[in-house]
């Protein structure tokens, strides 16, 4: 039987639907976000809120596996820009977070970490397949202030024959954690059509954006401040290259990989 060309590619299409996942590519995601320790607004004001990035359709990493359910991910000693997923792992796991040992850009996290002027907030890395743009999902990031304990109260009984006590030889302590900052929330989203895309929608609280009250000053209107910034950008990106979103604030560093399945 001869096929024409719309038979044909009909059948494309029906193998790409039904097709494995495993079959499909996949992509190991590398991010680091920063913020500039001395930012330049270059005079820009920011007195209103741009809005905060869509989680819809968002989805966490998975920080780790079930008992049971690991498989050792290594990395090919020949193929260096590679990870190796032996074949005896009966799944590739979307969105699994990486361990350390999977990162490549930590030449780049050693010179943040000495600058003067940025700090890393963020080093994270995940796999993922290669989706279209209406079925792929943005990974949800976000990262609060670490949490400081405060004391405020301290018993210690010693008495073993006190009536009032109901502990002996125990210190008591009632801690109290103070509500954490939000430092930054949003999504990054990588999607494959022709080209490999990537969409960055981060939210940032700098300390020094500390909120005011509207008010009236001497006859004078005085804006309340805007609690936050926004990075919010798409871009085409290519494999095993290094890309930066940059804000006056803060920025974000890229690379995505192909995984090898073989």
């Amino acid at each position: 039987m001869k096929l024409n060309y719309y038979s044909v590619c009909l059948l494309a299409s029906l193998f790409i639907l039904f097709a494995s996942p495993s079959q499909a590519a996949w992509y190991q995601v590398e991010i680091i976000i920063f913020k500039n320790l001395d930012p330049d607004s270059n005079g820009e004001l920011w007195y209103e809120n741009p809005g905060l990035p869509d989680r819809t359709n968002s989805i966490e990493l998975i920080a780790e596996l079930a008992d049971g359910e690991e498989d050792e991910i290594e990395v090919s000693s020949t193929e260096p820009e590679q990870l190796k997923i032996p074949q005896n792992k009966a799944e590739l796991i979307p969105y699994l977070q990486l361990d350390e040992d999977k990162f490549r850009l930590e030449g780049i996290q050693r010179v943040l970490n000495l600058s003067k002027e940025y700090r890393p907030l963020m080093h994270v890395s995940w796999q993922q397949p290669s989706l279209t743009p209406t079925t792929a999902r943005a990974v949800h990031i976000q990262k609060y202030e670490e949490p400081e304990t405060t004391v405020i109260n301290e018993i210690e009984t010693t008495g073993s024959n006190s009536e009032d006590s109901q502990f002996s030889d125990q210190n008591i302590n009632e801690d109290i954690y103070q509500v954490l900052d939000l430092i930054f929330d949003g999504t990054i989203k990588l999607r494959s059509s022709r080209f490999l895309h990537v969409d960055v929608d981060i939210a940032f609280f700098p300390e020094f954006l500390a909120q005011a009250e509207n008010r009236q000053e001497e006859g004078l209107f005085v804006q309340q401040q805007a609690d936050y910034v926004r990075l919010q950008e798409s871009r085409k990106i290519k494999l095993n290259e290094i890309h930066y979103f940059d804000h006056p604030v803060f920025g974000v560093v890229l690379r995505a990989s192909r995984l090898n399945l073989n």
